[in-house]
């Protein structure tokens, strides 16, 4: 009988343990969705966040990838540029770089809003999941954009400082920092890596939350 209750009792501990595992893997998969209403992160309070928007280029980007250091910069990809570039696309997944979606200009979005579920699947294509970040080329959000990415339970993220040409930002504690990589508006990749080299980057889950992200292989 006693051996019985033990059999029960480690049983229900088993379940129990499952199930608090179930529920924080649910937790882990929307932790970002910290507001109850579709919103745009663009700043934090901690460290300072380095993103690269990228929708051209391809042996400079390629040399790029693979010269890339850690911390690594949170990627936007362009839907396009990815079906351009699935070698890029393999490396960036083989370094396990952590990807965002990066959307057209936001007018595009109020002529066609199936546009971003067509982007979304080519992402989804490429990586193997729907991507937990997003943005527009142009960081705006319209009101029926912002709430077709909520629904697909996607964070959008702008930007506090938009290095587009030129000279370097000067940056603080806080601050998601936006780089362009467009065929029209590019930063050198060359002063992008002395960029990157001269200051401590962390993860965006580290500037907005105070916390560092475990590594976590893409498919």
């Amino acid at each position: 009988m006693n051996q019985m209750k033990k059999r029960i009792l480690i049983t229900l501990i088993i379940v129990f343990v499952f199930l608090i595992f179930i529920q924080q893997k649910e937790q882990w998969t929307s932790v970002f969705r910290v507001t109850e209403q579709p919103d745009v992160l663009m700043k934090g309070n901690h460290g300072v966040t380095l993103t690269v928007d990228l929708s051209f280029g391809r042996e400079d980007v390629d040399d790029w990838i693979t010269n890339l250091e850690k911390p690594y910069p949170l990627l936007f990809l362009d839907a396009d540029w990815m079906e351009r570039s699935p070698l890029i696309v393999k490396k960036i997944k083989e370094k396990n770089i952590p990807v965002g979606l990066l959307g057209q200009e936001s007018k595009n979005y109020e002529e066609n809003l199936a546009l971003l579920k067509k982007e979304i699947e080519i992402f989804q294509s490429e990586f193997g999941v729907v991507p937990l970040w997003y943005r527009t080329k142009d960081n705006i959000f319209p009101e029926p954009l912002k709430q077709q990415v909520w629904d697909s339970k996607i964070n959008m993220v702008s930007s506090s400082i938009k290095w587009t040409a030129g000279d370097p930002p000067t940056i603080q504690k806080g601050d998601i920092v936006s780089v362009a990589l467009h065929q029209k508006t590019r930063v050198s990749l060359k002063e992008l890596t002395a960029f990157q080299k001269a200051h401590p980057f962390v993860s965006i889950e580290e500037t907005l939350f105070g916390y560092k992200k475990q590594t976590k292989t893409i498919p």
